[in-house]
């Protein structure tokens, strides 16, 4: 029987087989961790995009009530009416129609407006 060459063994193949499969996991290990690197980056972009958004919407929800309150206000509606003219007094009693009080179990009461008011 003819014996094997040892020159051309298969020992130098296993190593480099072993060290070819290590790279390729650690190829596809630092790809996942890139991948996720830059997920996150996005995230925490888009994160700092949506508070300043935020702080901005709420900057205009605290003008928008402050403009409410201060066009709500007693001395700006009279100073509104008194700019257009207009003259508001109190109903007379005549003209007043009182609902009376229901039960809970009954149906809600609301004033005809084909039929003449029933005045008390």
């Amino acid at each position: 029987m003819a014996r094997r060459n040892r020159k051309n063994g298969e020992e130098g193949h296993r190593a480099m087989l072993w060290s070819f499969a290590l790279l390729g996991v650690a190829a596809a290990l630092a790809g996942i961790y890139l991948g996720l690197v830059n997920a996150c980056d996005n995230l925490g972009r888009q994160i700092k995009t949506l508070e300043a958004n935020r702080a901005e919407l709420r900057k205009q929800v605290v003008n928008e009530e402050r403009n409410w309150t201060m066009a709500r206000s007693i001395g700006n509606m009279e100073r509104l009416l008194a700019a257009h003219g207009l003259a508001m007094t109190f109903p007379q009693e005549r003209n007043i129609i009182r609902l009376q009080a229901t039960e809970p179990d009954q149906p809600a009461q609301y004033a005809l407006r084909s039929a003449p008011p029933l005045r008390d």
